[in-house]
């Protein structure tokens, strides 16, 4: 009998050798899976780093924008240059889309809104300010500024009814208490408009100077003394 046989023989005669190959093929396959696991979580962490690290520069890059932007426009509207400010305040805009996340900027609109009024382009104003109120409902400055782009389109009923709307929500906003003032002056509503303006100069006494200078508001502002 050959030494093959012989070794052949052995083996079968002797299971715990049997056992002992099986258990090391065993640890050799568990050593690999546990290998590439572990490969495959590294690369899935660097992978999310990564990604995070990305998303972070293109956030932060993004609402550096929009800030520098922003405050340019802020800078040509105290400088009566409105047109400008429009281009300032869209590419302020245009880039808070892209920052991912917090991309409401009511403030933002509000103030594209004015420059829109100021630029004399009204029909955009509204609606550039009807979307500032959709996004920020709970805060009186949309409203505020859309009544004086209705008072400065010379349409006072809109003017009116927005104020009214609003004032049910913000009683002590005295902008909106003048502008109403202003709205039922032009309608020849007299008694109506000393009201809204002894409440809105209550509110805020400095309106009152503003007021001396308003054209619809002069044979009212009379009364008050």
């Amino acid at each position: 009998m050959n030494n093959d046989n012989l070794n052949q023989k052995d083996s079968l005669n002797n299971p715990e050798s049997q056992d002992s190959s099986n258990q090391e093929n065993e640890t050799e396959d568990s050593a690999e899976t546990q290998t590439t696991t572990k490969k495959t979580f590294r690369y899935g962490c660097m992978t999310f780093c990564l990604v995070l690290t990305f998303v972070f520069i293109w956030v932060w890059h993004h609402q550096s924008q929009f800030n520098d932007n922003y405050r340019n426009a802020r800078f040509l509207m105290r400088n009566n240059n409105p047109e400008q400010a429009i281009i300032a305040y869209q590419k302020a805009l245009k880039n808070k889309n892209r920052t991912i996340f917090f991309k409401d900027a009511p403030s933002a609109y509000n103030n594209l809104g004015q420059a829109y009024m100021f630029a004399g382009q009204y029909d955009t104003a509204i609606e550039t300010l009807k979307k500032a109120i959709k996004i920020a409902p709970d805060i009186p400055e949309g409203y505020v500024n859309l009544s004086t782009v209705y008072l400065r389109k010379n349409e006072p009923l809109n003017a009116s009814e927005i104020c009214k709307h609003a004032l049910q929500n913000f009683p002590n906003a005295a902008l909106l208490h003048y502008n109403l003032s202003c709205a039922y002056a032009i309608t020849d509503k007299p008694i109506e408009s000393k009201k809204s303006l002894i409440r809105a100069i209550e509110l805020n006494p400095e309106l009152q100077e503003l007021a001396k200078n308003e054209d619809v508001l002069k044979g009212i502002i009379t009364q008050l003394k």
